[in-house]
């Protein structure tokens, strides 16, 4: 854990600004047996996209480890530590088979599980191949994603799937981007509302829609048992109030709702526009998977291009490396300002503010799953519904409030009963708790107009 340094407080004070400080290797080192990286691998982790799976081995770095996955000629999908057993020969040079992956330089054959099936060369009747197994990992193919779990094998825990990845009529589109900096500087992103105001709006220009300059009443909320933690910021915009529900799960999963919102018009429970992993590749370099959404409440001024996603792209402005030097300068992203921290962003040397609650609640729960592991403990999981998917709550509402939201305070209420009308919800089907939420944040809103007629009655009394 970094201790906080003092800062001198004077003018042109370059000097003394403190050099010699390292980073906070508890949350920031990913490899092999260090603290946060036994901590990773007791998730799924998204290791690439269905797509990259191709006639030829894919080589890979995910959590410092140097890996192959390949999809074998059975359709099975094998994710092997990248160097053969043998004598080290690259897998990524192996050959695809019926069944596995065969080193080229002798011609082992290795199964997606990681048993020897053949070593051609040896004795016929040797038991070389059966002395042991060569490192590989469970995987699991959902939407388009291939996921690993890389954990130990007794505390593998059931795939979760959330219920904002099984809506009706809903296209998920994937994609995968290189990011040349440490995991945790793309993780505390998403619990950061006040960079959109900013950094997509006031500061250059608007990225997405002119309404995210309005300043938003933001309030953090810790998931039950420590699994993550969601945000509702609610804007007033015109006549309307919005609220945007963002999520982080516990350890590097996140939702946002649709970059495109134009809240314009009244809505309710519109769905993630984003699901993203922030995935090491090792301590300093990240690789986001993700996927697009893609529906008829998304979107409505048709912003978005598919053809614009994929591998190292996506179709919003300042997610990758494709611009110029001097367009990062002159209208930077969310890439320049993530990697713009360095390779480790030096925690010591930040100064956290309110709009930061966000960023310490996240490395808080970080530091609390890290040391829970460390000490041998359970770590909490989100619970699937009996639907059987894991409930979310990020969503956009937008509601007519005509002059009732002008207050600041009324504004952070009202996005406080909709924020908490979307977890008493949670338990429903996604048609059940959209109805529901609507017809409860209607209710909710007439009897604060009606408080507010009673009270003015009261005045004029």
């Amino acid at each position: 854990m970094s201790e906080q340094v003092s800062m001198p407080q004077e003018p042109y004070a370059g000097y003394r600004q403190p050099h010699r400080v390292v980073e906070d290797a508890e949350l920031t080192h990913v490899g092999p047996n260090t603290p946060c990286g036994e901590y990773l691998r007791r998730f799924w982790q998204p290791v690439c996209m269905t797509e990259q799976l191709t006639d030829l081995p894919l080589a890979l770095t995910i959590m410092g480890e140097n890996l192959v996955v390949f999809r074998d000629k059975s359709g099975q999908i094998g994710l092997l530590n990248r160097h053969c057993s043998h004598r080290g020969a690259s897998l990524e040079f192996g050959i695809i088979s019926d069944r596995g992956i065969r080193c080229c330089y002798h011609g082992w054959l290795f199964d997606v599980d990681g048993r020897i099936l053949e070593t051609p060369g040896e004795p016929p009747r040797s038991p070389l191949k059966d002395g042991f197994v060569h490192g590989a990992y469970p995987t699991h193919e959902y939407k388009g994603l291939v996921f690993a779990y890389m954990g130990p094998p007794g505390t593998k825990p059931d795939f979760p799937v959330y219920d904002s990845l099984e809506l009706p009529d809903n296209e998920m589109v994937p994609y995968a981007i290189h990011y040349p900096c440490n995991w945790l500087q793309v993780n505390e992103n998403p619990v950061d509302p006040y960079h959109s105001v900013f950094l997509h709006s006031r500061v250059t220009e608007a990225h997405f829609n002119v309404s995210w300059g309005a300043l938003p009443v933001v309030e953090w909320h810790v998931k039950e048992g420590g699994t993550g933690v969601h945000l509702t910021n609610t804007r007033r915009w015109k006549d309307h109030l919005w609220t945007r529900i963002n999520e982080w799960v516990a350890p590097n999963f996140a939702q946002t709702p649709d970059i495109y919102q134009n809240p314009d018009h009244e809505k309710f429970f519109v769905r993630a526009g984003l699901s993203k992993w922030a995935v090491p590749v090792d301590d300093t370099n990240t690789m986001i998977i993700a996927w697009r959404h893609f529906n008829d409440d998304l979107d409505v001024d048709g912003k978005s291009d598919r053809s614009e996603i994929g591998l190292n792209k996506v179709d919003f402005l300042g997610q990758t490396s494709a611009r110029s030097y001097e367009e990062g300068q002159r209208i930077p992203g969310d890439y320049e300002a993530q990697v713009g921290q360095g390779p480790i962003n030096i925690h010591a040397l930040g100064n956290l503010g309110y709009t930061d609650t966000g960023v310490a609640l996240v490395r808080r729960t970080l530091r609390e799953g890290i040391r829970a592991v460390q000490e041998g403990r359970d770590l909490p999981l989100l619970a699937p519904a009996a639907s059987g998917h894991v409930p979310t709550q990020c969503c956009d509402v937008v509601v007519r409030v005509g002059e009732m939201s002008d207050n600041r305070e009324i504004q952070g209420e009202i996005g406080r009963a909709i924020g908490r009308i979307a977890v008493e919800t949670e338990e429903l089907s996604y048609i059940e708790r959209r109805t529901e939420i609507e017809k409860r944040v209607r209710a909710y809103l007439a009897e604060r107009r009606q408080a507010a007629e009673n009270t003015g009655r009261e005045h004029d009394d």
